[in-house]
């Protein structure tokens, strides 16, 4: 195999494996951000990746989401009062069907001419931050606030 098509194989092979993590992004059905109101300095912040977004980046967004928070409320720092770290799991289920069905699914022989395929299981494992968050102008802020444009210029998607 020529150099080039195995650089290209691996830039392909990654680029399917990234194009998979949650985006940055309101939430939906890939995961994503929300956020709720609860008073004028403070909101309720949540990230939810999915199985293949790594926790870390699940932490980093939750942070810059946060900053840009801060800044579309015209406040120049943060803190975050209280997190917490949820993992959720969910299985799915592809159940067993007969050689006539529609599904693509490996099938395998057994006793005889029908073909049948097992029931399969996979385990689905998510990562959500959740945490409020309290809002501060210059001057206000606490010793251990976040500044809003270092969050922005360092936290990157």
């Amino acid at each position: 195999m020529p150099k080039s098509n195995f650089y290209t194989s691996i830039l392909i092979m990654v680029f399917c494996l990234v194009s998979c993590t949650t985006p940055y992004q309101k939430l939906g059905k890939r995961g994503g951000y929300s956020d709720e109101k609860i008073n004028d300095h403070i909101y309720r912040v949540t990230f939810q990746g999915n199985s293949r977004t790594a926790d870390d980046v699940v932490y980093k967004y939750f942070i810059r989401r946060c900053a840009e928070l801060a800044l579309e409320h015209h406040f120049n720092y943060f803190i975050v009062i209280e997190t917490d770290d949820k993992i959720t799991t969910k299985i799915n289920v592809a159940e067993g069907s007969s050689e006539k069905s529609n599904k693509k699914i490996t099938t395998m022989k057994y006793s005889g001419e029908t073909n049948y395929a097992p029931t399969q299981y996979k385990t689905l494992i998510n990562h959500i931050v959740e945490g409020k968050i309290a809002l501060f102008k210059e001057g206000e802020e606490p010793l251990n606030a976040y500044n809003v444009e270092e969050v922005l210029k360092n936290v990157r998607y």
